[in-house]
């Protein structure tokens, strides 16, 4: 992945359904304890802004169908559970209890992103809609989309080249030529991504500052704390369902401040 740290994927086999797992395999640009909340913070440059201070609040969605039934969902889509529903309830209830007030919103284009923000802001009292933005997707799985995530695994194994996540999305894409479908790479991904958080920083920024709340999946949110320099290895089981990484602009400059943390969720269940 040239300049940027790879990430791992762990495929498990459970009840012939299989279980993701990301870690980055280098360099610990952050330290992050059980909540995962960093003891340090690394910087990256990023695109230029005001002086402003922005903090962005980038958060998974609630749990799905597709969730439960161990399926590949990245540019498909499924509702929330009734579970996934409460959580983001629940998230919004433990930022509102924590005094987290947002100068704007944005959430990923489907249904379960939208749904996940929503109800959060409902509990925030927020006054306005979120902003829907396509760049904030899960990574493309092409024709995989929707099987299940043992079945995928097998098919693309043949042409597996590593055991890093750039090595299983490009066995993807691989496996999906010929399909006409769209299939990512982490490159892909993250390009997608950091373009949007970059552009929603920037704006913020431009307009005094301030929190900003957003919604994504999960490959992808590790993928751009892997891009800011974020020692992702603790994420062994990927990023929780309505977790929270907290992150800092100023000055065109990304600093992770904290990682997958479940603790508004918890707090508002409470």
């Amino acid at each position: 992945m040239s300049s940027r740290r790879t990430l791992r994927i762990a495929v498990a086999g459970i009840a012939a359904a299989a279980l993701f797992s990301l870690a980055a395999l280098s360099t610990p640009a952050l330290a992050a304890n059980s909540n995962g909340a960093s003891s340090s913070a690394q910087s990256v440059k990023a695109a230029p802004g005001k002086n402003a201070e922005v903090t962005i609040y980038l958060t998974r969605h609630g749990e799905t169908w597709l969730n439960t039934t161990h399926r590949m969902q990245g540019w498909s889509d499924s509702p929330l559970t009734e579970s996934g529903e409460l959580d983001a309830q629940h998230l919004g209830a433990g930022l509102a209890e924590a005094g987290v007030k947002f100068k704007s919103a944005y959430s990923a284009d489907m249904v379960r992103h939208y749904e996940t923000i929503s109800l959060a802001l409902d509990e925030l009292k927020y006054k306005g809609a979120p902003v829907r933005d396509k760049g904030l997707r899960e990574v493309a799985f092409g024709k995989f989309e929707g099987e299940t995530q043992a079945a995928t695994f097998k098919a693309v194994t043949p042409y597996l080249t590593g055991g890093d996540m750039n090595a299983f999305l490009n066995a993807i894409v691989t496996a999906n030529e010929g399909s006409g479908l769209t299939a990512e790479t982490v490159d892909q991904l993250t390009a997608r991504a950091m373009a949007s958080l970059n552009a929603i920083a920037a704006a913020q920024a431009k307009q005094g500052g301030g929190n900003v709340l957003v919604v994504s999946s999960g490959i992808t949110i590790v993928a751009v704390l892997d891009a800011m320099g974020a020692d992702t290895s603790s994420l062994t089981e990927g990023i929780d369902n309505a977790a929270v990484s907290e992150l800092r602009y100023k000055n065109g400059v990304w600093t992770v401040v904290t990682m997958n943390d479940s603790s508004y969720v918890e707090s508002g269940a409470n």
